[in-house]
């Protein structure tokens, strides 16, 4: 009854992989690819060297998947942590840098306020006037650094 267990052919490892790709394509989360690459290239293997064992194999196919994941998991981590750095998400002061609006109120010492859009915010810079047009090159806390924009 258990005899398929102990003779596994270069079909059941073709079978077990494209399972694991098919189940990929079901539940989404670039686990299962892994998995699924290294039992056919388990099966590549198999095809190229008949004599291997099933232990061979299994181990093969076992320390393959988890490089797989591993080497994945690696590169994805990283470039994760690339786009969280590069992006103005929930950071909508960041989002500020470069656009352009107008001066509303000025106030002592280049402080005051702007209108960027929908929304105005407390702007400082150098020689400002009301209606001037500025643009933002450097958010300070709630602060946008702003400087007047030549025509």
């Amino acid at each position: 009854m258990a005899e398929w267990l102990t003779t596994w052919t270069l079909w059941h490892w073709l079978v077990l992989g494209f399972v694991l790709l098919i189940a990929e394509v079901v539940a989404p989360g670039v686990f299962l690819l892994w998995w699924g690459l290294a039992a056919l290239a388990t099966a590549l293997v198999q095809f190229l060297f008949p004599a291997f064992s099933l232990v061979g194999l299994a181990i093969f196919y076992a320390v393959l998947a988890c490089i797989l994941s591993v080497a994945w998991w690696k590169y994805q981590h990283n470039k994760d942590s690339q786009d969280q750095a590069k992006t103005s998400l929930n950071q909508r002061d960041h989002a500020m840098l470069g656009k352009q609006g107008t001066v509303q109120e000025i106030a002592v010492n280049g402080i005051g306020r702007g209108a960027f859009g929908d929304s105005t915010w407390r702007i400082q810079g150098e020689h400002l006037a009301v209606n001037d047009l500025v643009k933002v090159v450097r958010v300070e806390g709630i602060t946008l650094i702003v400087e007047k924009v030549t025509e």
